[in-house]
């Protein structure tokens, strides 16, 4: 497979607040890729969030604070870069724009919502990245650990090109 370049920016050009954990740490577990390789990085509530890629949005669970519960609560989004060979996972946010759904295309930058608050846990967004070899449908996921970069890009405009390898490699970020 060849590899391919993303260009990626932080969820959070402001108001970031901190790294509360990244893959493999507490909570963030096995089996699932969008847990394990979560990174929680803390913002303030009502802080906007906006999409770190280029993307196509593959599911979207809309905000019901009745279902909410201190692991599983607020908007889900999940949505794949244009050759559907990259992928992320959004939670814990709310006032998703209207507009959006499954299939809508975003650029990154694009607002995506705002930070849901819900005591007693810190206000932040749960981010994941995965590697699909091989592409989706049918590839094999591949969970990334990009929290470095997101913790060194808060609060800035940056944009950083990142190679996927499509070997199962960790991505180069250059």
């Amino acid at each position: 497979m060849a590899s391919f370049d993303i260009d990626l920016s932080n969820p959070f050009p402001s108001g970031f607040t901190g790294g509360l954990g990244g893959p493999n740490q507490g909570g963030h577990q096995p089996p699932n890729w969008y847990i394990q390789f979560g990174m929680d990085l803390g913002a303030d509530e009502g802080t906007q969030i906006f999409a770190a890629f280029d993307a196509h949005i593959t599911k979207l669970t809309p905000h019901d604070p009745g279902a909410d519960t201190q692991k599983v609560y607020g908007a889900q989004l999940f949505m794949r870069a244009p050759n559907d060979m990259m992928g992320g996972f959004y939670t814990h946010l709310t006032d998703v724009p209207p507009e959006l759904a499954v299939d809508s295309q975003v650029s990154r930058g694009d607002l995506l919502g705002t930070v849901l608050r819900f005591d007693p846990t810190p206000p932040h967004l749960h981010l994941a990245l995965v590697e699909i070899i091989g592409g989706a449908p049918g590839g094999t996921y591949q969970g990334v650990d990009l929290y470095k970069l997101f913790l060194d890009t808060a609060n800035t405009d940056t944009v950083t090109t990142v190679t996927f390898s499509q070997d199962g490699s960790p991505p180069l970020v250059g």
